[in-house]
């Protein structure tokens, strides 16, 4: 269970966006947004803080890469949610973000961010 842990969802596929909602909200976990574009979720972190984040890689607006630094240098832990690849420059920069493949796994997603929320 995530137990209240506010969970940032950028992810630009509406249905996917409410899968996601609903898996962490199942978990009792708290979503903040979802938001489609890099430009909104940078938005809401200059006045919120959150404990976790899904994020898409393709957005709207492009790459999820300004949103993942954002949350990397506020220690955020990010999961990334895709049905592509990880860019190689994200890659080097963050060795062991964990990924999901599309369609996600529900079970799998909850203990990924579990385990993000517990570590120091």
């Amino acid at each position: 269970m995530l137990q209240g842990r506010r969970v940032l969802i950028v992810e630009d596929e509406a249905l996917l966006a409410i899968e996601l909602s609903d898996i962490v909200e199942g978990s009792r976990g708290y979503v903040v947004g979802p938001f489609r574009t890099n430009q909104d979720a940078l938005r809401l972190l200059d006045s919120e803080t959150v404990d976790a984040a899904i994020l898409d890689l393709n957005l709207a607006d492009g790459e999820a890469t300004p949103t993942a630094e954002r949350l990397a240098a506020a220690g955020v832990p990010v999961l990334v949610c895709t049905a592509g690849t990880l860019p190689r420059a994200m890659k080097l920069q963050w060795p062991d973000i964990p990924i999901h493949r599309k369609p996600v796994r529900a079970e799998r997603l909850v203990d990924t961010l579990r385990n993000l929320c517990a570590s120091p």
